[in-house]
């Protein structure tokens, strides 16, 4: 279908719009309370989502992050995929569930919600989430490395094993 000028100009103008147009949009804006309720049902969820995962994997009663323990700010945690997004789409578990990589936002936390939070998931802040990604950290935060080699360091402290 080819748009002709007058369509175009309609388009780019609101002011252009027909008056049926605007009277949909006028409606679409006084129901502002329908949008709200929304959104605080899907913090809602999202904060149950926090606070489950983070009390059953970090054994705390405030949403952390599992790995640096960071707890200031909800906006700043993210549910995390523990084995990987794509990694998740092989196992069977979730699979028969109907988990599917493609599930982000407002749609995870539904299907996470209505499969009675299935293990698979952690809480990470979004700065360990980004390190764990990162090509060559092989699916770990940065945060872990640096624990490992201290405690790989401490057993070398401890051990009486020479060479």
């Amino acid at each position: 279908m080819v748009q002709t000028d007058e369509e175009s100009k309609v388009k780019k103008n609101p002011d252009l719009q027909p008056p049926e147009y605007k009277a949909r949009k006028k409606i679409r804006y006084q129901n502002m309370g329908y949008n709200t309720d929304k959104h605080v049902i899907y913090v809602t969820n999202r904060l149950n989502i926090l606070s489950h995962y983070s009390k059953h994997i970090s054994n705390s009663n405030i949403p952390c992050c599992n790995c640096c323990g960071e707890n200031s700010h909800v906006d700043f945690l993210g549910i995390d995929h523990i084995a990987g997004k794509n990694q998740m789409d092989s196992e069977p578990k979730l699979i028969k569930l109907g988990y599917s990589s493609k599930l982000k936002g407002k749609v995870l936390i539904n299907w996470i919600m209505e499969n009675n939070y299935p293990k698979g998931f952690q809480i990470l802040c979004h700065n360990c989430n980004v390190a764990k990604g990162l090509i060559g950290n092989n699916n770990i935060c940065t945060h872990e490395t640096i624990r490992q080699e201290e405690t790989f360091a401490r057993m070398e402290e401890q051990s009486s094993f020479e060479l």
